[in-house]
């Protein structure tokens, strides 16, 4: 059927030839209905307040881009609506609302005036009368029909719009009215508006209207199936599963999450390793079907952020240089030649052999003597990244191993954090205070580390957080602890040991000179010129009455505290030493802590002194006895450990075969004290002193002075060998002892010592315990079973 031309209204009719032009967005406003509209402030406004005086009609067209605030000619469509203004009202801040009549469709053929606003020339387009024959009641009816299957599903028609579509008769309005309400795209809408054929535009209003009802089914069968899983109260995982329908019934590449897809493209630069690299897509699809709220979409992010955070891949360049590795370690620390030398070896071998596993050391000595400086200058000497956490109290296996990731807040171990963070796979890795590791019922960590350090077995590492074997072989791991008694053995076989011993005199002097007084200095806010000057009897006098520790913390409290009472004197103006002698060093900071008289002066019958080697580094011991009456018990304190309490029981067997006075061990009780009775104390070295010490006051006779001993005692008399011998010397030479009484069987490690540290030492190497009585007492016991019987007889004869 051809289409029928439409008729242009003349001018003498009711509507003007020249409509003022408004320009709309978002969809345009079509024939028969009654439309409210905001008018901002402007010259719109203006204009309105022009045209509401006159005639009141205007024009809608709808605008090409709705961005625009200012519209010209060309920027908008050419078919629009012609509307009366029913009602106007003016808004208190500023603009109007309307309430417009639209009446018939009309194009534009020109515009009279574009500025200060469009006015344009129109013609109308009134629809004909059409013929109701079969074909148009058949479309007529299809519309209708659709329009009425569409309202039942959709809830949001209203029962106004149900009237007024029933009330309807008139075929272009029907078509007007269903388009409305229909969720069309501006460009169909106007299509619409465009399409002055009425049955045409019924047969494109059918097609809209087959397609919406379409999506609604579509919408109410994704309800339905949703709705069957979900309480209607659970609001949020309702709106989940709803999404997760969605996209599973649209299965298009537009429902891919972006967090996925750049997941993925991050995921093939990295170059995984090929299970790892498996694992990672995996989690990745996971996140195309995940609501983003959700605590597991979080979760899957986590994870493959940390993954790929890792380098897999990524280690430095083997730059090494002896000579740099050997400056940078003499620059940092005096002495330590053993741990320098094992370092430099360990650099060696690497700038010969690309493919050598990390090295495993354990750093074991007393506090202050820089275990964990030494870290950091092992990785710059290394030219490594370093890294450096505490196991000092740590009880949960997953501070080393992580969290698996079905807890709440779970995340990857110290290790992992560690590799994460420097970005290296040869990381230096220091595990500072092995030796204070706990245990719980979390679990036991030392046991965690079995793994981590063990060369065999680190290669395959695997995290509870990340469940992927991560390589650790290139690692160079350097654990500290004062003491290896809490380290379990199967740990302890896995590094290897390197000791520091504690510092004498001489050491001291030079790290305060080297390092100590100018850091005080610095962190005092003195310089050079106004700070004052410690002479080497001041620092020597410091270090004996201040600081007999084994380390330098407490000698750099000291030295720092001097120089902030420089500092507080300097801006009070008042007077202070240009230089500070031991005279000046009490004057600020009181009376010394220690003196040699605390050592010897009260040594008695008795007593002996003891050398023992603790986690704070080699101590002196003065052990005490007394005796006073009883029935022959002995009985020890100063919180002994067993195997101490092994070695005392096996020294007084041993002193009581050497004094067989039976008198004397049956009337009499004996007590053995260990002074300083806070501090634990455990370990058989001591037999050696407590045999003396029983001795002296079985005897009643003091031994020799400037003595100090250490070994262990069989009942046999033979003097066993002790560990520490190093640690022992210092502590003697610290407090002044210069005589010192070990076993035969170390001498082999005092030659190993130092020249320094042995100088102007007397050492008295013992293969059994005669020898030091011989020595202590000026007996042997060949004199002493002689002698005996003999002042017995005189005695008788001269009676």
């Amino acid at each position: 059927m051809a289409e029928k031309q439409p008729l242009i209204v003349p001018i003498n009719q009711l509507l003007p030839p020249e409509l003022f032009i408004l320009p709309v967005r978002h969809r345009p406003v079509f024939p028969g209905m009654v439309t409210p509209l905001v008018i901002a402030e402007g010259k719109l406004s203006e204009a309105i307040e022009t045209v509401y005086k006159q005639n009141q009609y205007i024009g809608l067209v709808l605008q090409h881009d709705d961005t625009q605030n200012e519209v010209s000619a060309d920027q908008l469509f050419k078919v629009g609506t012609a509307a009366k203004i029913l009602k106007r009202i003016n808004l208190p801040e500023g603009g109007m609302h309307l309430l417009v009549n639209s009446l018939e469709r009309f194009k534009i053929t020109g515009f009279v005036q574009t500025q200060p606003h469009l006015v344009a020339h129109v013609e109308y387009q009134v629809e004909p009368p059409e013929v109701r024959d079969k074909e148009l009641n058949a479309l007529m009816r299809s519309v209708l029909n659709q329009a009425k299957e569409m309202m039942g599903e959709n809830p949001y028609f209203t029962e106004e719009m149900k009237l007024t579509l029933i009330n309807v008769e008139e075929p272009g309005k029907i078509a007007d009215f269903v388009c409305t309400v229909l969720n069309l795209k501006r460009e169909e809408f106007q299509e619409i508006l465009e399409t002055f054929d009425v049955r045409r535009r019924l047969e494109r209003t059918l097609q809209f209207l087959a397609r919406e009802l379409d999506l609604v089914k579509l919408q109410r069968k994704i309800q339905g199936r949703v709705n069957q899983g979900v309480e209607t109260n659970q609001r949020e995982y309702y709106l989940r599963e709803q999404l997760k329908a969605i996209k599973t019934e649209l299965r298009g590449p537009e429902t891919k999450d972006k967090d996925g897809d750049g997941y993925r493209q991050k995921i093939e630069a990295a170059k995984l390793p090929a299970e790892a690299n498996e694992k990672a897509l995996d989690e990745c699809s996971k996140l195309d079907y995940i609501e983003p709220n959700s605590h597991e979409y979080t979760v899957i992010r986590n994870y493959l952020d940390t993954l790929l955070d890792l380098p897999w891949n990524v280690q430095s360049v083997d730059d090494i240089n002896i000579g740099y590795a050997r400056q940078i370690l003499n620059r940092d620390h005096f002495g330590l030649h053993d741990v320098k030398t094992r370092i430099l070896e360990y650099l060696a071998v690497r700038s010969l052999k690309k493919d050598v596993k990390g090295a495993i050391i354990c750093l074991v000595g007393p506090p202050g003597v820089g275990k964990t400086s030494l870290g950091r200058s092992i990785a710059e000497a290394m030219k490594k990244k370093f890294f450096r956490f505490s196991l000092g109290g740590m009880r949960d296996e997953a501070e080393i191993k992580g969290h698996r990731r079905t807890y709440i807040g779970a995340m990857p171990g110290k290790i992992i954090q560690g590799l994460k963070t420097t970005k290296a796979k040869d990381m230096v890795l220091m595990l500072d205070e092995i030796d204070k590791l706990g245990r719980s019922y979390h679990g036991d960590p030392a046991s965690a580390l079995l793994e981590v350090l063990d060369p065999q077995q680190n290669s395959d590492f695997r995290d509870h957080f990340l469940d992927l074997p991560f390589d650790l072989s290139q690692v160079t791991f350097i654990t500290t602890a004062n003491t290896l008694e809490s380290i379990p053995e199967p740990l302890i076989d896995r590094m290897e040991i390197i000791r520091l011993p504690g510092y004498i005199l001489e050491e001291k002097l030079e790290i305060a000179k080297k390092y100590l007084v100018g850091r005080a200095i610095h962190e005092s806010g003195l310089t050079k010129k106004n700070a004052p000057t410690i002479n080497l009897q001041a620092m020597k006098f410091l270090i004996d009455g201040y600081a007999r520790e084994a380390g330098v913390r407490r000698l750099e409290r000291e030295i720092q505290k001097l120089y902030r009472k420089a500092a507080a004197a300097l801006v009070e103006k008042k007077s202070f030493p240009r230089t500070l002698t031991p005279k000046e060093i009490p004057t600020y900071l009181g009376k010394p802590v220690f003196t040699l008289a605390d050592e010897f002066a009260t040594l008695a019958v008795g007593s002996a002194i003891g050398l023992a080697y603790t986690s704070m580094g080699g101590a002196t011991l003065t052990i005490e006895s007394r005796r006073y009456p009883g029935r022959g018990r002995v009985k020890f304190t100063g919180q002994i450990g067993k195997v101490m309490h092994e070695s005392a029981d096996i020294a007084v067997t041993y002193a009581r075969s050497l004094e067989t006075d039976e008198k004397f061990w049956t009337k009499n009780d004996i007590h053995i004290h260990v002074p300083d009775g806070a501090t634990p104390k455990d370990g058989p070295s001591a037999g050696v002193t407590i045999t003396t010490a029983l001795l002296s006051l079985l005897r009643n006779k003091k031994i020799k002075p400037g003595y100090a001993m250490t070994g262990e005692i069989r009942l046999t008399g033979e003097v066993l060998p002790i560990g520490g011998l190093r640690e022992k010397i210092v502590a003697a030479r610290r407090v002044g002892i210069h005589k010192v009484i070990f076993p035969h069987d170390n001498l082999r490690d005092y030659e190993e010592l130092p020249k320094e540290l042995k100088k102007g030492m007397q050492i008295f190497p013992c293969k059994h315990y005669g020898e030091v009585e011989t020595l202590l007492f000026g007996t042997t016991p060949a004199t002493r079973s002689k002698k005996a019987p003999k002042k017995k007889t005189k005695a008788k004869r001269k009676t």
